[in-house]
């Protein structure tokens, strides 16, 4: 009983209750959109086509020489599992990530209060699951969302590698970092600073830099067998992107989730100055965090009702039944299209007609002659005046309306 007592009680506390924050109404708060689907189709094509050395294709990022860039292929074999346990449900997927974002919450508590104190700890796990980002980021599918625990437990091992010098930790330090790139490319100068800081405090500096290597060649051993297959493919295009981004002819831009290795980080130093300012005065702090979580819970970003990524009206159970519904009308060779952002493609449709309907649709460029095209769209779209490839590439279609979808959408058949 007496482990229930004091810290530990509110500690205990506040993980329920971000647990509740995160878990509440959680069928209909899930995000299941065109990021969330090209990852398991992905996955899946593993299952049921063949494995691969590559990842998913980074959809937006080409270089001038129209090649395009993949992530590594560790994610997306992460999912096989869990598509063959949850028979390829994505909502209770998705229970994985909330899960993993809580634990990074654990973590963050153990390693800000070896580095500090308890009371720093605690503050600092709260300023983390009560961020809205970070709930955000707890429904929904994505390799970034791996980044926080991969950035805290990056931080704490180098901790430790600084006291202690252990092959085991440098081995880890590059096998962390290496997961790292194989999420998110942009990894790659945090595992650069990762490496010079730790190969300063090494006492065996070319033992430290195998390990580091080793571990970082591991985490990217698909990539890297790919490229050697393959004239170093990945390698590249990578470089030749990064020459268009310094030239200025790449779509490249800055966006918040580049720094999500750094939110745990973030979290422990804010932390540290919120227990600066309750040691100066307890009433002062308690307002600080009190405001903290209202306007975080409040947010645009946290919705207790819908989910906040996918088209106002819209949730995953209404694309589900839009699947089942189009997978009970096919009556011979198909395709899907939306018109509603930029995935014309459908990847949503493709993924629950496919892995969930066994209904297969033509490929991702088949949309010429083609006599059934379901379509995701507004209610009262123009289809003869679309400007959309997708759409008009079939030519003349009699439209129908097939189902109702959301608040505002419906599924149409196009037929010739």
């Amino acid at each position: 009983m007496k482990l229930l007592k004091g810290k530990n009680l509110l500690l205990l506390a506040i993980f329920l209750i971000a647990a509740a924050v995160r878990f509440y109404n959680f069928p209909n708060r899930v995000t299941f959109w065109s990021e969330q689907a090209r990852s398991l189709v992905v996955s899946a094509d593993y299952i049921h086509h063949k494995p691969s050395l590559l990842g998913q294709p980074y959809f937006i990022r080409e270089d001038s020489n129209s090649h395009i860039l993949y992530s590594g292929a560790l994610f997306n074999y992460s999912l096989v599992p869990l598509l063959l346990v949850t028979n390829y449900d994505p909502v209770i997927i998705t229970v994985f990530f909330t899960l993993l974002n809580i634990l990074t919450g654990f973590v963050i508590y153990l390693v800000a209060k070896k580095s500090f104190n308890s009371s720093t700890a605690i503050i600092s796990t709260s300023l983390f699951l009560f961020n809205d980002l970070m709930i955000y980021h707890s429904l929904f599918i994505w390799a970034y969302n791996v980044l926080p625990l991969v950035g805290i437990l990056t931080l704490y091992f180098s901790w430790k590698y600084t006291h202690k010098n252990s092959e085991k930790d440098i081995f880890t330090i590059g096998l962390l970092s290496g997961i790292g790139i194989s999420l998110q490319f942009l990894f790659a100068p945090i595992a650069l600073l990762v490496f010079i800081v730790n190969f300063i405090k090494s006492k065996n500096k070319i033992l430290a830099t195998l390990l580091f290597g080793f571990g970082m060649i591991l985490a990217n051993l698909p990539m890297l067998i790919f490229d050697i297959r393959h004239n170093f493919y990945n390698l590249s295009t990578l470089f030749q992107y990064f020459l268009d981004t310094l030239g200025g002819e790449s779509n490249a831009s800055f966006s918040y989730y580049y720094l999500l290795p750094f939110w745990p980080l973030f979290a422990i130093i804010l932390g540290y100055f919120v227990v600066k300012i309750i040691k100066w005065d307890r009433l002062v702090a308690a307002f600080v965090i009190t405001i903290y979580i209202y306007l975080n819970l409040t947010s645009q970003r946290v919705s207790f009702i819908k989910p906040t990524g996918m088209p106002e009206g819209i949730n995953t159970s209404d694309i589900d039944k839009a699947s089942n519904i189009i997978s009970r009308n096919v009556k011979g060779e198909f395709n899907v299209a939306e018109v509603l952002d930029f995935d014309k493609r459908a990847y949503v449709l493709r993924y629950f007609t496919e892995y969930k309907y066994g209904k297969k649709p033509l490929g991702e460029t088949q949309y010429q002659n083609i006599k059934e095209l379901y379509v995701l769209s507004q209610k009262g779209y123009n289809f003869d005046k679309s400007d959309v490839w997708e759409v008009y590439a079939g030519g003349k279609y009699n439209v129908s309306l097939l189902s109702d979808v959301g608040k505002g959408y419906a599924v149409y058949k196009l037929t010739k």
